[in-house]
């Protein structure tokens, strides 16, 4: 009896130990899924294209006004274990794919009506291009912190726009924001390869009043700038298939493509133009190129590439890294 109970216990206790031990294995997998749920395979994918059905088809009655051209547009999210890095915090490489995100909904918040009013038109279908990013960081974000990125036009030219945003947490023993990072983000319209003034978008969508007579001609709707696009610039046409198909099936019928055209004809929304005036609008975008033109300067940095075998130079590696 003694030498049976000898053989059973150790028996039972293994299986238990094993039905058990695989629950707990497979329960530490899911709840480790989970947790980095936003860096799992086509995850960004999801995103991406949820804020762009979000405000093409969900939220396309909600109408951008003046006083969003220079307001912050804010995502949050927080840092999974997988962003962090052997520090013990969110590893920089991972910002842009925020970055991504919070543009994303910046760029379709306002420029929707001109999307709207160039389907109604007939006229190609426009996208938009990221043509650089960089980014300063300040603080660290910690496993599983909340974070909050906000962004906002920072000022245009007559080829780009440019989008500012920051990483923030909460407030410090003195009250002040808490930024983490700070990036600044460089876009352009494009149309068939040609590229569309930031200025006509904009004003597409109500969101610039007529300038004042002598300030110069803005170029005709659905015009170019007559630029072409740059050699080596990477397109990134944020889905321009995916947007076609979204446009297309925003109904011809619904009201906010008659109310984006009055708009974009009137170039003004009376509530709101008061203090948004287009001099107003001019200095706050000629502030905004005062920081924005340190960037332009750093094209001068593809000439910087170096091969190795000039004079004075050695070509060291390649080390592998991946496939």
């Amino acid at each position: 009896m003694m030498l049976s109970l000898l053989t059973v216990i150790p028996s039972f206790a293994m299986n238990t130990v094993s039905t058990y031990g695989w629950t707990a294995v497979k329960a530490f997998c899911v709840l480790l899924a989970l947790a980095n749920i936003k860096s799992l395979p086509l995850t960004w994918h999801f995103r991406f294209y949820r804020s762009l059905y979000f405000h093409f088809m969900f939220h396309r009655r909600v109408q951008p006004s003046p006083q969003h051209l220079f307001s912050p547009v804010t995502t949050t999210s927080r840092s999974s274990t997988y962003e962090c890095d052997l520090n013990g915090h969110k590893s920089n490489s991972t910002y842009f794919s925020d970055l991504d995100i919070a543009r994303t909904h910046l760029v379709c918040h306002l420029t929707k009506p001109s999307f709207a009013l160039r389907k109604s038109r007939n006229q190609p279908l426009m996208y938009v291009a990221l043509a650089g990013v960089t980014a300063l960081f300040k603080k660290e974000i910690k496993p599983f912190q909340k974070y909050t990125v906000s962004s906002r036009i920072l000022g245009w030219d007559n080829k780009w726009i440019f989008v500012v945003s920051h990483f923030t947490g909460g407030r410090d023993k003195d009250g002040k924001r808490v930024v983490f990072a700070s990036c600044l983000s460089k876009y352009v319209f494009k149309s068939k390869r040609r590229t569309v003034s930031p200025e006509i978008v904009l004003r597409e969508s109500g969101l610039i009043p007529e300038g004042p007579e002598g300030t110069g001609e803005v170029q005709a709707s659905g015009g170019s700038s007559g630029v072409d696009t740059p050699v080596g610039l990477q397109e990134g046409r944020m889905g321009e298939n995916r947007l076609e198909d979204v446009v297309e099936r925003m109904t011809r019928v619904d009201r906010v493509q008659e109310d984006a055209e009055r708009e974009a004809v009137q170039g003004k929304n009376s509530k709101e133009e008061g203090y948004w005036t287009w001099e107003r609008i001019e200095e706050e975008r000629r502030r905004g190129l005062d920081l924005a033109k340190h960037m332009l300067m750093l094209d001068g940095l593809v000439d910087e590439h170096r091969e190795g075998t000039e004079e004075g130079h050695e070509k060291v590696g390649p080390f592998f890294d991946c496939w």
